[in-house]
């Protein structure tokens, strides 16, 4: 039993839980534990919670009747994600932690305050459960944060490095063999080799195309903007231009369905680019709504026959395996004077859009 909850009432009562949830954690195989204690960190939330719980039962602290919160400006939860993002911990093992926390402390706790306290277990149990999820949901959040940022900084390298190969090898050597065609051309006419020419300068313009479509991103920017600085910056020797709009409020997206729009965008365009017959001009539309966002791609060319184009079009599937990541639903459209696709996202708020 005890009376107050001075300072070696609580490490006693954290000693027992902490040796009790090595226990258990070990026989599970937990990376948390080992032969002679928890983890560090753990062992810091436990001793914590332990304090917190009894505060509260005695009135020394009020807390909110929510106990899950997150915020960006809060550092120790980002240096708990960066320190398990280092140790490869598995974001499900801080939250095991914590059931099996809870399920040793609420007895020990009881038994601890049941003679001076007599039927406050409900009580007990609430505050213990507001000291444990005050904490470790968050942290596993805070780690799900720095995974994905590292993922999406990966994704980032990964573009600019294929741009860079792309513009420094791929079209360098394009460039040079076109060149040296283009010699041998002057010196003696050659139709395999005029028609050679005409295809080299085809696929440098492409792949120049395509090293500055890598580099192009949303990032903070507004989709709609990023759109019109594409359609500018593309727009040049002949290529068709590319009118963008939108209707409605823009309301925030995550910075993944940004991306994955704008790459679609630009997918569709290049494909209005190379087959549209008889087109004069690409619409990009963006339509929303407080439930969805509808995007719209389409050129006013002659439109083409085949239900199975998609199935079989690289760049098709490509786009519609995009949308399906973002849990799209996406109709390709084929009739003259509106050729190209319909997206619809529905909408999901987010902190980082």
């Amino acid at each position: 039993m005890i009376e107050t909850t001075r300072p070696d009432d609580l490490r006693t009562i954290a000693d027992e839980i902490l040796e009790e949830l090595r226990s258990r954690l070990l026989a599970r195989g937990s990376s948390l534990a080992n032969e002679r204690s928890v983890d560090g960190g753990l062992e810091f939330q436990v001793r914590a919670i332990v304090a917190e719980t009894l505060a509260a039962v005695e009135g020394e602290v009020d807390h909110p009747a929510v106990s899950v919160e997150y915020h960006d400006d809060q550092p120790d939860l980002s240096s708990h994600g960066r320190r398990s993002a280092a140790m490869e911990m598995d974001p499900a093992e801080p939250l095991m932690a914590a059931e099996v926390l809870f399920a040793i402390a609420l007895p020990a706790i009881v038994a601890r305050m049941s003679a001076e306290r007599p039927g406050r277990e409900l009580e007990i149990a609430g505050a213990l459960h507001h000291a444990i999820w005050r904490r470790f949901p968050p942290g596993a959040i805070a780690y799900v944060e720095v995974l994905r940022a590292r993922l999406q900084q990966s994704q980032y390298e990964t573009r600019q490095r294929i741009s860079r190969e792309l513009h420094d090898r791929i079209a360098h050597g394009i460039a040079a063999g076109l060149q040296r065609l283009e010699i041998a051309s002057s010196t003696r006419a050659d139709g395999s080799v005029t028609a050679a020419m005409r295809i080299l300068r085809v696929a440098l313009s492409d792949t120049q195309d395509l090293a500055l479509d890598l580099r192009s991103l949303v990032g903070d920017r507004p989709l709609l903007d990023a759109i019109d600085e594409y359609a500018y910056a593309t727009g040049g020797n002949g290529a068709l231009p590319v009118h963008a709009s939108e209707t409605g409020a823009p309301r925030p997206l995550t910075v993944l369905a940004k991306e994955e729009l704008f790459t679609i965008v630009m997918e569709a365009t290049r494909n209005a680019r190379a087959h549209s017959a008889n087109a004069t001009a690409v619409s990009v539309h963006l339509a929303w709504s407080s439930t969805k966002v509808d995007l719209t791609v389409t050129d006013d060319g002659d439109g083409y026959d085949g239900d199975n184009l998609h199935d079989t079009s690289l760049g098709l599937r490509g786009i519609a395996e995009r949308a399906a990541l973002l849990g799209a639903s996406i109709e390709f459209l084929r009739r003259a004077g509106a050729t190209g696709l319909k997206l619809s996202l529905p909408f999901v708020a987010s902190r980082h859009a």
